[in-house]
């Protein structure tokens, strides 16, 4: 916990300076450790979490345990932005994905200081935005592009994310995000280490040529990258 508010959230940096001093004392940062689950579908969301650094992923599970990711959110997303118009469940496990740091806030907080701030009003409605956008590219990627070139793509998402060459996931993990089989992400991973891509070690990646990796990846990564850049730019005042 630390009592200083510097905040790099893309959308809480965007806040005039006067809706920053109204919300900066009712915020709560936390250091977030890879596993954490923030919430679970159906329950009712507690918190907003302005993601400062990592990776939270948004989670669909199914009955016989198989499970696949629908959305990744980094700086530029806020967790439970929907509680800030009235009471509401998760759709999905939020889960930590990657070590990460977010500034807390009541929802009731949030629904309070929305009615009072139309600019934050209008951010909690940008990054809702932005996640459904995210959800719906995530979904036709899943559906239509091969493992291969999924795993490209998550990887230049998460690199552009925590804005570091390195990357730390288990092989379990990782093959349930993409909801396939843990010896299917073990051969990609070999073959883009053979290709010179990456160097992929137990719980490691190493990003080693992010051009041919973006070469490699699907059409959402320019997708996905082109709709944030939009959005955040429209949180500008």
């Amino acid at each position: 916990m630390t009592s200083v508010f510097e905040p790099k959230n893309h959308f809480l940096a965007a806040l005039p300076a006067s809706d920053l001093a109204m919300i900066s004392g009712l915020m709560s940062f936390h250091r977030l450790p890879q596993g954490l689950v923030l919430h679970e579908p159906d329950q009712r969301v507690e918190h907003a979490y302005f993601v400062e650094s990592g990776m939270i992923s948004l989670v669909a599970s199914m009955q016989d345990g198989a499970a696949i990711e629908t959305a990744t959110l980094g700086r530029e997303a806020i967790l439970g932005a929907l509680a800030a118009f009235g009471n509401h469940r998760a759709t999905a496990r939020a889960v930590v994905q990657i070590d990460a740091t977010a500034w807390r806030l009541p929802v009731a907080d949030l629904r309070n200081l929305t009615e009072r701030s139309p600019a934050l009003r209008k951010m909690t409605l940008l990054s809702s935005e932005l996640m459904m956008a995210q959800m719906q590219q995530t979904a036709a990627c899943n559906a239509l592009h091969s493992a291969e070139r999924r795993l490209c793509r998550w990887i230049v998402q998460v690199q552009d994310r925590i804005g570091d060459d390195v990357i730390r996931l288990t092989h379990d993990f990782l093959a349930q995000m993409l909801a396939v089989r843990r010896p299917t992400v073990s051969l990609i991973a070999y073959q883009l280490q053979q290709a010179g891509l990456i160097r992929y070690q137990r719980g490691r990646i190493t990003v080693l040529d992010r051009a041919a990796l973006e070469r490699s990846a699907c059409e959402c990564v320019g997708v996905l990258r082109e709709k944030t850049l939009k959005i955040v730019n429209d949180a500008s005042f």
